[in-house]
């Protein structure tokens, strides 16, 4: 990509180039000041300038250097800045410095802030590394300012390789949104559910202390009652919780539906569900389960009419599964709970629950276990300075898909909602939906 031109309300940031090296050498690279604080030592003569200029390139895809002129003062060449791939860290790092007589003009921040907008605009980059001098405090407050946060000291040396160059080095990471997701017939639930499978007995409370209030769970689970019993003893008001149950087929059938419905509602204590799902459309060698899921369907499309329950869906359905639906009943389903993660992503069941306005969610968002130590996985989660479980929630996130991780532990469960401080760029995301398949479980309603 050439280097363009950026412009803020004082300066203007050209293309650095060769000719400047005379104006470069005459207001800053020789003066020990600057200098003392940067990765370069102080040019002894114009020949060391000349030579730094000469590694410019206005086509680079991994380095932009831009003079800084100020625009008051017929463009005088006051400084450089730039932004450079770091290979080891997997980001671009921001740079700058301006001659002394420039300093403390509120110059610095106004580079800093053009060079994030044009790393976020122009090259879509969502994660910058930036770095100081531990003691250029200006320079510091200057990051901070514009939205930089401290992650750890590092040691460097400048140019010369000998002098020693110690520094604080911050990230600048673009939020992600943390937005409710809305069914087509209007309810609204949290991006993030509590999985209850497995969970043992008072995990449900330490979900509720850590933020959770949608808690997904299923007759099949046998555990409806203990996470009934934890939410009532909670004392959280009913209205403020999102319960969704699931319907086993050894269940399936028009008035076996309403009893497992019942069932449910009692062990979990409630008198509503706001979301109850088909949880697996095939029982081993039913040849009629197309008919036994139309029963049910409709048995649940009544319930749902009655007010008993605010949205109905599916699990595990493939298209072909849900087109039984689609062609014989009413009301389509609202949500389809699907084995989605990175290396597994069903794309054609994805697409297919999209373009019927069938929300999906993930169950195994983390494979399991089976993907956290996968090389790809783990460097691209080292590039966002976040853990794999994060990298890997926060990537069906971005693909607007609503998670269900499960864990015992009061910390991980925290750690597993605390996803959106950080988002992961559009090229990362296109690499990530193109992986070959990976951690698959190896359950599928059909084999």
């Amino acid at each position: 990509m050439r280097i363009p031109t950026l412009e803020t309300k004082s300066l203007l940031l050209r293309p650095l180039s060769v000719d400047d090296a005379q104006n470069a050498y005459d207001r800053w690279t020789s003066d020990p000041d600057v200098s003392r604080y940067m990765m370069y030592c102080t040019h002894q003569s114009i020949e060391e300038t000349n030579e730094w200029l000469k590694y410019v390139d206005i086509n680079s895809d991994v380095a932009y250097d831009f003079a800084v002129c100020v625009k008051d003062e017929d463009n005088y060449l006051c400084g450089s800045c730039g932004v450079y791939y770091i290979e080891e860290d997997q980001v671009f790092e921001v740079g700058y410095n301006i001659a002394k007589d420039h300093w403390r003009k509120g110059y610095g921040t106004e580079i800093m802030q053009a060079l994030v907008k044009f790393l976020i605009n122009d090259l879509h980059q969502t994660a910058i590394k930036g770095r100081y001098e531990i003691h250029n405090e200006v320079s510091g407050h200057v990051m901070k300012k514009c939205g930089f946060e401290y992650v750890y000291d590092e040691d460097d040396y400048k140019f010369d390789g000998v002098t020693k160059h110690e520094c604080h080095v911050l990230r600048y990471n673009v939020k992600g949104q943390k937005k409710q997701f809305e069914l087509y017939n209007g309810v609204s639930f949290d991006p993030v559910a509590y999985g209850t499978y497995k969970a043992e007995p008072g995990s449900v409370t330490k979900a509720l202390k850590a933020g959770y209030r949608y808690f997904d769970t299923a007759s099949f689970y046998k555990n409806e009652e203990m996470v009934g019993s934890e939410l009532k003893a909670s004392g959280i008001p009913r209205e403020e919780l999102f319960i969704a149950s699931k319907i086993w087929p050894d269940e399936f059938g028009y008035k076996e539906t309403f009893e497992a419905f019942e069932r449910s509602i009692s062990k979990l204590q409630t008198d509503h569900l706001d979301l109850y799902l088909i949880h697996w459309p095939i029982a081993e060698g039913d040849k009629q389960w197309r008919s036994r899921v139309v029963d049910t369907w409709n048995a649940m499309s009544e319930l749902y009419k009655a007010g008993k329950i605010r949205a109905i869906g599916v699990s595990n359905f493939l298209p072909h599964h849900m087109k039984v639906i689609l062609d014989n009943c009413e009301i389509k389903p609202m949500v389809d709970q699907l084995e989605l993660h990175i290396g597994y992503m069903q794309q054609y069941a994805v697409d297919f629950c999209r373009a019927n306005d069938i929300h999906v969610q993930a169950w195994s968002p983390l494979g399991r276990g089976r993907l956290k130590e996968d090389p790809v996985i783990t460097k691209m989660a080292n590039k966002y300075l976040v853990s794999p479980e994060k990298l890997m929630l926060r990537f069906l996130n971005q693909n607007d898909i609503s998670i269900l991780p499960k864990s015992n532990d009061l910390a991980r469960m925290s750690d597993n909602l605390d996803i959106f401080g950080f988002t992961i760029d559009d090229y990362d995301m296109s690499f990530l939906l193109s992986l070959p398949q990976l951690g698959y479980s190896g359950e599928h309603p059909d084999i």
